[in-house]
């Protein structure tokens, strides 16, 4: 993930497999209408529309954090999301050690920034929580230093029109989502899922993670 190319790939072909999967999907669904199998399969797809929503996000918003972490920028030149997350976790190497100095050792790394390569981390830094609803989105928007403005009409259709019927799927609750309604929640996720590629993929562009005058 050194390069622009690399991200860019990486995000383009872990979509292509999961639009894949929920186009079939969609198929068989639309080749059983009226039958009770018809039911079953809106059911699933509910809770894999869900399962791909939430798996993109983790897996696009990883990628760009390790993206920004190999362009080694300099901790004065970052932006202040990633220079957070690189004093993150460097006062974490300090807590780890039991260091009773790590309040000065923090003020130091902050003034050594200038000049220095930042070390931002991107392992195990994104959580969905395994409940990816708006307020854990939020999080992760702001994270990544992204516009949660973009989201902000979104928010209410991620806890009510997604998050929610998942959740009443994965705990064996009955749930019945008419045809009509499972064809545009398709559409949206899927107009969700681009809406959050964009925005990774312009802020790698455009530069994002570096610190504005």
């Amino acid at each position: 993930m050194r390069t622009l190319d690399d991200l860019l790939t990486a995000i383009a072909e872990d979509l292509i497999w999961r639009r894949k999967e929920l186009t079939e999907l969609r198929a068989m669904i639309q080749t059983h209408r009226g039958q009770l199998k018809e039911k079953v399969l809106i059911r699933a797809a509910v809770a894999l529309l869900y399962a791909h929503w939430e798996g993109f996000v983790k897996r696009c918003a990883s990628s760009y954090l390790q993206y920004v972490s190999y362009q080694r920028v300099d901790g004065d030149k970052l932006a202040l999301n990633f220079l957070n997350l690189a004093a993150r976790s460097k006062a974490l190497e300090y807590i780890k050690q039991g260091d009773h100095k790590m309040g000065m050792e923090l003020a130091s790394f902050y003034l050594s920034c200038a000049g220095k390569q930042a070390r931002v981390p991107y392992k195990k830094v994104i959580s969905t929580q395994s409940n990816l609803s708006s307020s854990v989105l939020k999080d992760i928007l702001e994270t990544l230093g992204l516009d949660e403005d973009r989201f902000s009409i979104r928010m209410t259709f991620i806890d009510s029109n997604l998050v929610n019927p998942r959740n009443h799927v994965a705990h064996g609750e009955s749930l019945d989502v008419a045809p009509a309604d499972y064809e545009s929640l398709h559409d949206d996720v899927l107009g969700l899922i681009e809406a959050f590629r964009n925005e990774i993929e312009n802020a790698a562009a455009t530069q994002a993670y570096l610190r504005r005058a």
